[in-house]
């Protein structure tokens, strides 16, 4: 296995280089100081002087002046985007009313699954709690690279069924010159927030918007949506301002595959994966030699031709991977790097998928390609990235809910607790903890005397 590939091909024999490998893996969590400090200088600004400062630093950044009176998109420009889209290429408004259908699905099966919870207790009272949807909540639709209205179906639609009474949209705009259409944004992004309904629609973005989404009149409960390095520190910066879903770093996946996997296929999996971002991971592991070696010259083939050759260069370059590792190694491998996406390209995907709890989101058996996930198959796209899957789920319903616990107890119930609570209340120091349960107790038995 000498062969001199685009990506070489490595070996992992050893339990003790796993760690290794995941550190390889992992890109720094460290935000670079001017990033940071940058970000600091927006935010305070925007707190200081709200709309001003954001439509200061849109100038400043993005080299578009916004008109102060006509900030919102108006609804009419939505609806003029999709009545447009519909009859220009009526194809891909289908398209993106069936990504719509099959999300939105997904999201109201995850809501019945969110139950409310109500235990009885001996003298007639209950302790419980239940699910309440959050107020306000703003969605990032990223605009550098590329726009993506899979991102606004994907942060918009969990919102809607969880009952967020308002959702406001925020993306960057682009010079006025290269694109028609309101305030410079994207046309399919604004006829795809006419087809979900969302209202209101902002042509600003970067740290700015965050900021304005976060102290200016919106105020919101919560954050949601991916963005570059600046709206990632932007979202750290405002953890306990607002709720925040998830600090995104750069996308990541990791194909498991066996002989039965088909190498061309596994190529544009890797591909799809390494065509978003310079610092997009790519990893195959696999026990079977051939199998890498067939995938490494599907690589090497259709990155020479293709239109996104420049980028696939250098992600894959950096931090593509094809591995050689037995099964339980590359289990071991998966479980300690948690990915963000996984996909079992094995005969029997069914027998791997107990192992494997840590990856965000799992693709099962050769069909399932990720893309599938990318674009609304139903399992939402915004997922943890940076190992953070280990602890933390993809964007769904129960990000825009809360739970608030429910106490109702009977007189009775006061009185059967009062005794132990006012003893444990007494250790620890705190006086009319034990008095204030204690009343309860001496009135429900004065009563009953």
């Amino acid at each position: 296995m000498n062969r001199c590939y685009f990506i070489p091909i490595s070996d992992l024999t050893n339990r003790a280089d796993v760690p290794g490998w995941v550190a390889s893996l992992a890109r720094s969590g460290e935000t670079e100081e001017d990033t940071r400090k940058a970000v600091a200088s927006i935010l305070a600004d925007v707190r200081r002087k709200g709309l001003e400062a954001v439509l200061d630093w849109t100038q400043r950044l993005d080299g578009v002046g916004l008109d102060p009176a006509a900030l919102r998109i108006p609804e009419s420009s939505l609806q003029a985007a999709r009545a447009d889209l519909d009859r220009r290429q009526p194809d891909l408004m289908a398209a993106l009313r069936e990504m719509i259908d099959h999300v939105r699905r997904f999201a109201e099966g995850q809501r019945t699954c969110l139950n409310d919870l109500s235990l009885s207790l001996p003298g007639g009272g209950t302790v419980g709690e239940r699910w309440c949807a959050l107020k306000t909540a703003g969605v990032y639709i990223p605009g550098g690279r590329a726009f993506y209205p899979s991102t606004l179906a994907m942060t918009v639609i969990p919102a809607q069924v969880a009952g967020v009474s308002r959702i406001v949209g925020v993306t960057p705009p682009k010079p006025q010159a290269t694109l028609p259409g309101a305030s410079g944004v994207d046309p399919l992004v604004l006829a795809c927030a006419a087809e979900l309904g969302l209202t209101e629609l902002y042509p600003f973005g970067g740290a700015q918007a965050l900021g304005w989404l976060a102290y200016g009149e919106p105020a919101v409960d919560l954050i949601a949506g991916p963005g570059n390095r600046f709206v990632a520190e932007a979202k750290r910066q405002l953890i306990g301002t607002c709720g925040i879903d998830a600090l995104a770093g750069p996308t990541e996946l990791l194909i498991l595959a066996d002989g039965s996997a088909d190498p061309a296929w596994l190529a544009e999996d890797l591909m799809a994966q390494a065509e978003h971002d310079p610092d997009a991971a790519a990893v195959l592991v696999s026990s079977d030699p051939a199998l890498l070696e067939a995938v490494a010259l599907e690589l090497q083939t259709r990155t020479e031709v293709s239109p996104r050759r420049a980028i696939l260069e250098q992600s894959l370059a950096v931090h593509g991977r094809l591995v050689c590792a037995d099964r339980d190694l590359a289990i071991e491998l998966a479980q300690a790097w948690a990915p963000e996406h996984l996909e079992l390209c094995v005969a029997d995907p069914e027998a791997w998928l107990p192992s494997l709890t840590t990856a965000g989101a799992v693709f099962i058996g050769s069909s399932s390609a990720e893309a599938f996930g990318d674009y609304g198959a139903g399992p939402n796209h915004v997922l943890p990235t940076d190992r953070s899957a280990r602890y933390t789920s993809p964007l769904g319903v129960a990000t825009f809910l809360k739970r608030q616990s429910l106490l109702r107890l009977s007189p009775a119930d006061a009185a059967s607790m009062a005794p132990w609570v006012e003893r444990l209340a007494e250790a620890e120091g705190l006086t009319h903890h034990g008095r204030s349960a204690a009343l309860r107790g001496h009135h429900h038995a004065h009563h009953h005397a």
